[in-house]
């Protein structure tokens, strides 16, 4: 069941199809690493569930650090039960030389921030338990992140993914090619993903309340 899933929607895919059915199944998970204190963990969180995600992305990082992008992105929503976490997602082809690829972006928002913070901790153990590899912490990066290389067969000879939660959301970036990258091109081909995502977090963000004034 984990592995169709993954094969339909990615580890996010994954996580919220559990988050669905609940979250208490026997097995052992992971917790995820200390939440920052900073971080207000309880209420629904600064992000509405992201609507026409390929119109806030921009590829152009990743064009520059893998492939071309080839012809338009193609997107649309996620998310079986609304009530629990909704998002959407973009696909990106790229094709330059001989590297044939795609990039898949999918962003859906928790209902609260305590709930994406637990499912973001499934996210971890599904990443590991499925894919296999060294999960790689990436700090800076929203509230939480890491990284991982899929050791997994499949048509992807290399298969790169990024997962972040910030507050509410959850947002995990795929770049997958057909021909294996090399320690170099996944170092850059890993900083354009990060790029992508530091630069599409402000625009999903719900923008701050005034604050009142003081008479």
């Amino acid at each position: 069941m984990l592995r169709s899933a993954l094969v339909r929607g990615g580890w996010l895919g994954v996580v919220m199809a559990v988050g669905m059915v609940g979250c208490g199944g026997g097995g052992s998970t992971a917790a995820p690493p200390p939440v920052p204190t900073a971080e207000r963990t309880d209420g629904p969180g600064p992000y509405q569930p992201p609507r026409g995600l390929c119109g806030q992305l921009d590829f152009t990082e990743l064009a520059t650090a893998v492939a071309t992008l080839d012809g338009a992105p193609e997107g649309g929503e996620t998310g079986a039960n609304p009530a629990e976490a909704s998002g959407s997602e973009c696909k990106q082809s790229l094709s330059g030389g001989d590297v044939h690829g795609r990039v898949v972006v999918q962003c859906s928002a928790w209902k609260d921030t305590a709930t994406a913070i637990r499912m973001h901790g499934h996210s971890r153990t599904t990443a590991v338990e499925v894919a296999g590899g060294t999960l790689t912490e990436e700090p800076g990066l929203g509230s939480q992140a890491f990284r991982l290389v899929s050791s997994e067969a499949g048509p992807w000879k290399s298969d790169l993914h990024l997962v972040v939660r910030d507050g509410n959301l959850d947002c995990e970036l795929k770049t997958q090619t057909g021909k294996p990258m090399d320690a170099l091109g996944k170092d850059l081909a890993f900083a354009a993903m990060d790029a992508t995502v530091k630069a599409v977090l402000p625009k999903l963000r719900l923008p701050l309340r005034p604050s009142p004034s003081v008479s």
